[in-house]
């Protein structure tokens, strides 16, 4: 709507509208596009919830020929989301939803994706879904895997892409780890990485053709995307280091076998540092240990491996492998 649609509607002069729409923009109901003289004023949808503002946009966009960008944009301007979120929540949103957009838009195979974001409650909520072949099943495909399993631990290493010639892998390592909470569904399987509760964890759901992204981070948050990089990376600025959930990759039983432990490495060795989160496994197998802590890390000297949240168990069975 513009200056003179409020005019003309409301019999006032434009005087008047002008400053009604000034204030309207002040309080963060109406969000201004375009210059004085063409500027047109557009409206966030607000619902009652809970005693609290709930401002949501929503879009079903076709793939062909789409710009994460402009989506981005666009949920920007209709949100305010400048105004709403902090500095640092703004760059985190910007990186999470064009990442996880161009995901859909690029891999998908999906004729159109839709998105969501969302602001209640001081948190700031985003989705995003395709109908496409499946992020699990894709990444399946791609490195000829057993299971949907097999392909969410890949994914939750980084640097695996299915088009390695025009995308790196780090979207979803980083847009999970950034997240005050991201789940990822596909398929029969739903990943999520919940750092308010400090887990990482995985749920059966009903099958979900395609694949739906949901990603929560505070309004106000104070968390820093670089410092998250950097975190990650070495002083070349390469994405050298990656965390791996063990529990995440047991089918049944105790992980015992050398062969468990090679699908466990599949890929590991791009990395140069490596930590191994072995929260919710009481024990491993000597097969288990003696592949990773001394087979795998006999042949790539130069890689360091790390090991956080041991049962004795476990750590006694690393020890062991390690001295030979």
């Amino acid at each position: 709507m513009r200056t003179a649609d409020i005019v003309r509607l409301r019999d006032i002069s434009r005087q008047t509208a002008a400053q009604h729409l000034r204030e309207l923009v002040g309080a963060g109901r109406l969000t201004k596009v375009g210059s004085t003289h063409n500027a047109r004023y557009l409206a966030a949808r607000k619902k009652g919830y809970g005693g609290q503002g709930r401002w949501r946009f929503s879009a079903l966009h076709r793939t062909a020929a789409l710009d994460e960008d402009e989506v981005f944009s666009e949920a920007a301007l209709r949100l305010n989301l400048k105004r709403r979120l902090s500095p640092a929540a703004y760059r985190i949103v910007n990186y999470a939803f064009t990442e996880m957009t161009n995901n859909a838009i690029e891999h998908s195979r999906a004729p159109s994706v839709r998105v969501a974001v969302e602001c209640s409650g001081g948190d700031l909520r985003f989705e995003v879904v395709d109908h496409g072949i499946g992020a699990f099943e894709s990444v399946r495909k791609k490195f000829r895997l057993n299971d949907h399993l097999e392909a969410v631990e890949l994914l939750m290493k980084g640097k695996q892409t299915t088009d390695p010639r025009h995308h790196s892998g780090q979207g979803i390592f980083f847009t999970s780890r950034i997240a005050d909470r991201f789940a990822l569904e596909s398929a029969r399987l739903k990943l999520i990485v919940d750092h308010r509760a400090k887990d990482t964890f995985l749920e059966d759901v009903r099958v979900f053709r395609g694949t739906r992204v949901l990603f929560t981070l505070k309004q106000r948050s104070r968390k820093d995307l670089r410092t998250l990089f950097d975190e990650y990376s070495n002083e070349d600025y390469e994405f050298d280091k990656t965390e791996i959930v063990v529990h995440l990759s047991k089918k049944e039983g105790d992980y015992v076998s050398r062969s468990e432990a090679k699908r466990l490495l599949f890929g590991l060795e791009r990395f140069r540092r490596i930590v191994f989160d072995f929260r919710r496994v009481t024990g491993i197998g000597q097969g288990f240990a003696d592949e990773i802590f001394r087979v795998f890390q006999g042949q790539h000297p130069g890689l360091r491996i790390e090991v956080v949240h041991m049962s004795d168990a476990v750590e006694f069975m690393i020890r062991r492998a390690q001295r030979g």
